[in-house]
């Protein structure tokens, strides 16, 4: 077979029996320790260090920043706060892959209202549409346990957050989110043909933070496909911009709908290098030792990562 032939296939393969209601029961049926991990780097970058705009780009600045958030917010604070909403609606976020799960973009909404949700699958885009749509506080049956099942996730973060309740944290990702549009990674332009639904108010399309989970490993086949899927993911970004790549470690499948869906196997040296050849400078690395068990995540990854990286 052929690479077009195995590209296809795998196209294939998503289209036909990738089903996201089924998907979340499985891997996000509750907030494990992975997932919480994920999401804690998240609300590293975007609340501790205000999107690296806080930060000389080292691991030392980083640990600084983490425990500075852990002290009490004193006046000065609450007024730089402040100011910096004024900016939020200026900066612009786009996350690649988001799939049917709207939590990358919890802590995303704390430092931009102009975010850009993307996915090669109609049906996770469908998905992410109708969760938005709902209303946090008067959602009628049936539709109120899919708010219910990420309140776990949002309450982690508001708790991170220090905010009042997650309800705050629910009403910021739907006011911020402002499109969810198709992607293909393996494009030298992976929105395709949506820029112009995908720019923000000023008609830019290039985004100062892209976010990336569990994507491009599992969109790819090849090493060399993972290395072009991550060139092609930078080239959205605007110089200085930030990519923050989270993924899976030593896996190379992992099993949904009675199927096997292939990933590439990665390692840190992979991934930095990928990012390298991209013109992306690694800023920061960390690693979790896998905490699920195969019954409750059927997939054979060793770790799962968080990778911080600028744009050169």
């Amino acid at each position: 077979m052929t690479m077009e032939s195995k590209r296809l296939a795998l196209e294939k393969l998503y289209k036909d029996n990738f089903q996201p209601e089924e998907y979340l029961t499985t891997y996000y049926r509750n907030l494990d320790p992975e997932v919480e991990f994920f999401l804690r780097n998240l609300h590293h970058f975007f609340f501790v260090s205000n999107g690296g705009e806080e930060s000389s780009a080292t691991t030392s600045d980083f640990e600084g920043l983490e425990k500075q958030v852990e002290r009490e917010v004193d006046e000065d604070e609450k007024v730089a706060k402040k100011n910096e909403k004024k900016t939020k609606d200026k900066r612009r976020v786009l996350e690649i892959g988001s799939g049917p799960v709207p939590v990358s973009m919890i802590s995303a909404s704390s430092w931009s209202e102009w975010i850009v949700c993307s996915d090669f699958l109609e049906q996770n885009r469908q998905n992410i549409k109708h969760w938005l749509t709902m209303m946090t506080a008067a959602t009628p049956a049936p539709g109120r346990h899919e708010v219910e099942t990420w309140l776990p996730f949002f309450q982690y973060v508001a708790e991170l957050e220090r905010a009042e309740s997650e309800t705050i944290l629910l009403d910021r990702v739907r006011h911020s989110v402002r499109a969810v549009v198709p992607c293909n990674v393996l494009l030298t332009d992976p929105l395709m043909d949506n820029k112009d639904t995908a720019c923000n108010a000023d008609g830019h399309s290039s985004y100062d933070v892209i976010i990336t989970t569990l994507c491009l490993e599992f969109a790819t086949l090849t090493v060399e496909e993972y290395s072009t899927a991550v060139a092609n993911v930078t080239r959205l970004l605007r110089p200085a911009g930030f990519l923050v790549v989270q993924g899976a470690l030593g896996n190379s499948h992992y099993w949904h709908n009675n199927h096997e869906f292939p990933s590439v196997v990665l390692n840190r040296a992979i991934v930095e290098s990928a990012l390298a050849d991209a013109g992306c400078q690694t800023v920061e690395w960390k690693e979790l030792a896998r905490c699920c068990p195969q019954q409750e995540k059927p997939a054979d990854h060793s770790a799962v990562f968080y990778c911080l990286a600028r744009k050169i």
